[in-house]
C-alpha cells in the first residue's frame, strides 16, 4: 500500500471508495463540490495494486472568534477506507500523513467531526472544551458537542468561536 497525493485519474476510484465506505453518495458529492471550487487543500489516497482503498481530504475552514478575529484552519474529512480494508491502520496512516504534510505551515487549527475515541489518538480534543462550536451544531444532539474536535498545533490564546466549514458541506 502506498499513500500519496490524489491525481485526477484517481477520482473515479475515490468516488467508489467513498460511496461504498459510507453506503451513500453524500460524502462523494461533498468531495466533488470541493474540487469544483478548488477547495481541496489536500487530498490523499491509499493505493494498493492500482486500486484506491482509502482517501482523506483536508479543506479550508474558518473560526470566527468572539473577539471579532477570524482564524484560518483546515477541516479533515471525509476520511474513508473500503470495507474490506478497514481495521488495518489505513485510515490512521492517511490522517497522520495529512497532518504531517501541514506541519511546516502556519495552520491555526484542524477540525473534524467524528468518533472522539478514534480521533484522540491524533491529538484531537472536543472543541467545546475550548469554547468552540461549529456552524452546523444546532445544539439538538448532545453527542455532537464531543464529536466536533480540534487540534491547535501552535500556542493560541483565542477562545469562544464558531467554526465554519466550506459551503460544499451544506452547513
Amino acid at each position: 500500500m502506498k499513500i500519496r497525493t490524489a491525481g485526477r485519474d484517481d477520482y473515479p476510484g475515490i468516488r467508489k471508495c467513498l460511496d461504498i465506505a459510507f453506503g451513500q453518495t453524500a460524502e462523494g458529492d461533498i468531495v466533488d463540490r470541493l474540487r469544483s471550487d478548488d477547495s481541496d487543500s489536500l487530498e490523499l489516497v491509499a493505493a494498493h495494486h492500482g486500486d484506491i482503498i482509502g482517501t482523506a481530504m483536508f479543506s479550508p475552514t474558518s473560526a470566527h472568534l468572539a473577539s471579532g478575529d477570524i482564524l484560518r484552519g483546515l477541516g479533515l474529512g471525509p476520511v474513508a477506507v473500503s470495507p474490506d480494508d478497514q481495521s488495518k491502520g489505513i485510515g490512521a496512516a492517511l490522517i497522520e500523513a495529512g497532518l504531517e504534510h501541514f506541519r511546516p505551515y502556519p495552520v491555526a487549527f484542524f477540525c473534524v467531526l467524528g468518533a472522539p475515541d478514534y480521533y484522540a489518538r491524533f491529538g484531537f480534543t472536543p472543541a467545546i472544551e475550548r469554547g468552540w462550536t461549529w456552524s452546523g451544531d444546532d445544539g439538538s444532539v448532545a453527542e455532537m458537542r464531543h464529536a466536533f474536535q480540534i487540534i491547535i498545533p501552535r500556542p493560541l490564546q483565542a477562545s469562544d468561536g464558531i467554526i465554519q466549514y466550506h459551503p460544499a458541506f451544506g452547513v
